[in-house]
């Protein structure tokens, strides 16, 4: 194969054909050279399909608005979404039933993906985001690279060869970064609660977000050890128990997501392994993996354990992500434990998120039939086994105490749950 063209991001855009469909890569990845190109001239993209991960707080760009008559794909509504100028599919799928869309011959036409500069030995890595991109390329899908300086190249992750681009752009632009905001009283405490759950040894998988960030920092203080990390994405607080010994059986990852300082440390995280989605949520994999613990934000979960982690209000504002992928990996295993966590009210405490049943229309994310354990700021829910009269009660015990009475008293309204006919 002959080695990859230098390419202007134009001319490198300009390699999609009319109609033709293209995954972006996400996350740190995002490959802004070409998406600028775009922005600045829209001839260039005419009835594309851009379709992608693209993580809410971070890849935020209305991919809509590139090009003329561009169509969006996409597993999670970000803002930048959610008033977009052009048509945007949400597709209702886990990570691993998009991993497997993206993996089927001649579905994606060309991979957009940036990268750190090539290795003398004639090899390109993923750097920080080596989640999908694999599944196209491993189809056949045509790649283009934007080469970044900024990007860090991850020694224990995919590498491809050089000839397999069919051009490269350079470009230095800052990577996204992602910041979760300050972690107040109610998740401290929530991670508190789950680093209570944890035993020595467990293999831990922690959503990306606050309580990621709060567990990690509750575990540099636990004094556990003999801990295995295996998960989507890590964020900077992983450094300090990773240092204390906490994950000493190692982590596997797709994707680091957090600042710049992070990301230049990262690749000297000799215990991290980076892998594809193929591998991270794959359930055989998973199944291997000893006392594997979930941990998982919601937005709310109603008496009978049914949560919603998409929806606020009947707005789409997220996905289903990797949620489920791990949630009954975990709960499949003997010894598992799958772990629901939220905040207890919204709105400054006026709304609770317990609520004695999900609207009609809100999506339910987790169904009853696989809720676990459930953890607010208030206590932890065991709800495995229980009927459904027994559920609700248990999850009203670590509702906020403002909203138990009326909780109580809406259970007493539906009447049937205590027959055992439920909603």
């Amino acid at each position: 194969m002959a080695l990859p063209r230098d390419l202007t991001a134009a001319e490198a855009a300009a390699l999609l054909p009319a109609g033709g469909r293209a995954f972006l890569t996400g996350c740190a990845a995002e490959p802004t050279a070409i998406l600028n190109a775009v922005r600045n001239d829209p001839s260039i993209w005419r009835g594309v399909t851009l379709t992608g991960a693209f993580i809410p707080g971070v890849n935020e760009r209305d991919f809509s608005a590139l090009g003329q008559n561009t169509t969006v794909e996409t597993i999670f509504t970000t803002s930048g979404l959610m008033n977009a100028a052009g048509a945007v599919a949400h597709l209702p799928m886990h990570y691993s039933q998009f991993w497997q869309r993206l993996g089927q011959p001649g579905f994606v036409d060309l991979v957009f993906l940036t990268i750190p500069p090539p290795k003398a030995d004639g090899t390109i890595g993923l750097g920080l985001a080596c989640d999908f991109a694999p599944s196209p390329i491993a189809a056949g899908a045509k790649l283009v690279g934007i080469v970044n300086p900024w990007m860090p190249d991850i020694p224990n992750g995919p590498r491809y060869p050089l000839a397999r681009f069919a051009g490269l752009v350079r470009a230095a632009d800052p990577l996204p970064t992602y910041d979760p905001g300050p972690i107040g009283a109610e998740v401290a405490q929530i991670a508190t609660q789950i680093v209570g759950l944890l035993q020595d040894g467990d293999t831990l998988q922690l959503g990306l977000g606050k309580v990621q960030t709060a567990v990690l920092a509750a575990l540099s203080r636990s004094g556990l050890t003999g801990l295995g990390f295996h998960a989507g994405m890590i964020s900077p607080a992983l450094i300090d128990p990773l240092k204390r010994g906490v994950f000493s059986r190692g982590v596997v990852t797709g994707v680091a997501l957090g600042d710049s300082a992070f990301y230049a440390a990262v690749a000297d995280l000799a215990q991290v392994t980076f892998q594809p989605v193929g591998h991270t949520h794959d359930q055989r994999v998973l199944a291997q993996a000893q006392g594997l613990v979930s941990v998982n934000s919601v937005i709310e979960i109603d008496l009978f354990g049914q949560a919603n982690a998409e929806t606020i209000d009947g707005r789409q504002v997220s996905g289903q992500g990797g949620l489920l992928d791990f949630h009954r990996a975990a709960r499949a295993q003997a010894g598992g434990r799958a772990i629901l966590a939220l905040v207890s009210t919204a709105k400054g405490g006026k709304t609770s998120r317990i609520v004695p049943r999900l609207a009609l229309g809100t999506p339910v994310s987790v169904a009853r039939a696989d809720v676990d354990i459930v953890v607010t700021e208030h206590g932890v829910a065991h709800l495995a086994g229980l009927s459904l009269t027994e559920r609700a009660h248990s999850l009203i015990s670590i509702a906020d105490p403002r909203h138990r009475m009326w909780l109580r008293e809406e259970l007493d309204g539906i009447g049937q749950v205590g027959r055992n006919i439920g909603p």
